[in-house]
């Protein structure tokens, strides 16, 4: 159970995000808010690698963790381009429905098995979605 205080914490924070999100697009705009989110980065990792929890190496696993990087780079690129046009109440529960896509890719790279119950979940998920962005 080791998990779940940090998937709980994620939860919270990236609900949080669309909030904060979109009271800093008031007044900044997208490159800003990423300027700054680089810059916090920056500051963790330079920790990280001062402190000598992390060193800077090359394995068969670095091209995963570039690919990582620039998934969550564009996709919070993605989050600020969405909220500067869009509700917060509306683009946040879309961006719910990436369990879907973890499900699918996770029994097609990973060869996690699709049970009916985890097809049924998503398929809650996608529901749930729907209902709060309806109203829209």
């Amino acid at each position: 159970m080791a998990w779940l205080a940090p998937t709980l914490y994620y939860v919270v924070a990236v609900g949080a995000l669309g909030i904060t999100g979109k009271l800093a697009l008031r007044t900044l705009v997208w490159q800003d808010l990423v300027l700054w989110t680089g810059l916090g980065y920056i500051l963790v990792a330079g920790f990280l690698l001062l402190s000598g929890q992390t060193e800077l190496k090359f394995t068969s696993g670095s091209g995963w963790a570039l690919a990582s990087a620039g998934i969550a780079i564009s996709s919070l690129i993605a989050l600020y381009l969405a909220l500067t046009v869009g509700k917060a109440s509306t683009v946040v529960p879309i961006t719910a429905a990436y369990p879907a896509v973890t499900l699918l890719l996770a029994a097609a790279v990973l060869s996690e098995q699709l049970t009916l119950v985890r097809v049924a979940g998503v398929l809650l998920v996608i529901a749930g979605v729907v209902i709060l962005t309806a109203s829209g």
